[in-house]
Formats: C-alpha cells, sequence, structure tokens
C-alpha cells in the first residue's frame, strides 16, 4: 500500500489496529452460553496465568469489583461480542465468576394491582 493511500486509512491517534475477532482467534460465541449482557463479572482472586492477553487483564481489574458485561465492554472500548468471548475464557480458567443480576423486584400480583386501583379510584 502506498503511504499516501496509508494516511488516508491510518492517522497517529488510531494507534495499531487490530481486528476485533483476532483477540477472540476468531470465536464469536463464549464457551459458556449462560454470559448475558447483564450478566455480573467478578474477578476471583488466586494466582493467574501470565499468557493472558492486555485486554482479559484489564478485564480481570475491572472485575476486582462486581461489573456486567456491558460496562466492561464500554470501559475496555471492545464490541460486546468479543468481551463475552473473552469474559468466557476467564470463566473457563476460573479466574472469574459469572452470575446473573439480582432480581431487584417481583411483578406485582393481579390481586395487588387491584387494590391500587381501588384506592386511587376512592381519592
Amino acid at each position: 500500500m502506498s503511504d499516501r493511500m496509508q494516511d488516508q486509512w491510518l492517522d497517529e491517534e488510531a494507534g495499531p489496529v487490530v481486528p476485533a475477532y483476532a483477540l477472540t482467534r476468531g470465536r464469536v460465541r463464549p464457551s459458556n452460553k449462560d454470559i448475558d449482557i447483564v450478566a455480573i463479572v467478578t474477578a476471583i482472586g488466586g494466582p493467574t496465568p501470565v499468557s493472558l492477553g492486555p485486554e482479559q487483564w484489564m478485564i480481570l481489574s475491572l472485575c476486582a469489583r462486581a461489573a456486567s458485561l456491558a460496562d466492561i465492554a464500554v470501559a475496555i472500548d471492545l464490541p460486546l461480542g468479543v468481551v463475552r468471548v473473552l469474559v468466557g475464557d476467564l470463566h473457563e480458567q476460573g479466574l472469574v465468576k459469572v452470575r446473573p443480576p439480582a432480581n431487584v423486584a417481583r411483578f406485582p400480583t393481579e390481586k395487588l394491582l387491584t387494590e391500587v386501583i381501588g384506592g386511587l379510584q376512592a381519592l
């Protein structure tokens, strides 16, 4: 590629360009299909393999405190699908715990809704 053409596609701020799929070695699905966009990821202490990539190290540091998969993707500026695969790899190695988010509230029962409507009508 000529220097002139390359200047059109790259600039100094872009840094090294690595396709996102290269980080996952071409994989598009995590090994653990239960990893949802709102899954909560927490790092588990213990020995960490040296063979982790920089993105996985960033994920581990972000997950020292529980974080959602979506928040991790935003923080490290990677596509959600890529982060799902990387977190899946960390989970397989026993480096992170992945759990669904806690239910904040249950759906109200029909009886409760009827009572609320009755109370509002009485006002």
